[in-house]
């Protein structure tokens, strides 16, 4: 008889947990209905808000980025063709009925053809001998892309190479050659080498070029990394 007496007393027990924790839901509940009721009106101005900015950035993108993107991507085709054929300023400054690149930057510069048109521009510049307007735009010019933008890097680091500027000329061609690639790492940083042995600092060059060798047996110029080894060891 104790037994189911003590029995009963657990069940109520539990009865009276579950009592209790329906009462707990019930009014963390009602306070929140509460503080809906009370805040509705900011709430729906919040969900408004957001949901307009969200549509408009659907609609900029659709009806903006996107067309402008096509007319940039058209506009870019003929100030290309000059640059293939070596005509560097009339790709520049375009010719007739061509835009050149400078025009394709004033006008699309935040699209992605605007953005091609910086590091051509930065090119043309660069053949053309202005090698500070050629690193002002190659240094405008975004690039995630893992062999474009080693390029860009290294011919920064080639303008600064013609300005007689060695310190920064190296600065970017190991920037360029930190990309890890078995084409763009050995060949940049062969130009680091170079670059070091005209500042008399052999031992760094001797790393480089050694690293090349060992990492890179495959490089293309590896002959002239090893008559730069010998030389620079000479010294």
């Amino acid at each position: 008889m104790a037994d189911i007496i003590k029995k009963q007393g657990n069940q109520e027990e539990e009865l009276d947990k579950v009592e209790s924790t329906f009462n707990s839901v019930g009014n963390a509940l009602n306070k929140g209905e509460a503080f809906l009721e009370n805040n509705q009106k900011p709430i729906y101005i919040g969900i408004g808000i957001v949901t307009l900015l969200v549509v408009s950035v659907m609609l900029f993108k659709n009806f903006y980025i996107e067309p402008r993107d096509k007319e940039a991507k058209e506009s870019i085709y003929g100030a290309e063709q000059m640059f293939a054929r070596d005509s560097f300023q009339s790709a520049l400054d375009g010719k007739d009925d061509v835009m050149g690149f400078l025009e394709i930057i004033e006008e699309y510069g935040s699209t992605k053809s605007g953005n091609l048109a910086k590091a051509y521009a930065g090119l043309c510049y660069k053949q053309l001998g202005d090698y500070e307007t050629a690193i002002e735009y190659l240094e405008k010019f975004d690039a995630d892309d893992k062999m474009v933008q080693p390029a860009i890097l290294g011919a920064i680091g080639d303008c600064y190479w013609d300005l007689e500027k060695a310190e920064k000329a190296i600065v970017y061609y190991k920037k360029a050659a930190s990309a890890d690639n078995d084409i763009v790492t050995p060949f940049y940083n062969k130009r680091a080498a170079i670059a070091y042995m005209s500042l008399g600092e052999n031992d760094k060059a001797v790393a480089l070029l050694e690293n090349i060798i060992k990492k890179y047996p495959q490089f293309s110029d590896m002959s002239e990394v090893q008559k730069y080894l010998e030389y620079a060891k000479s010294k």
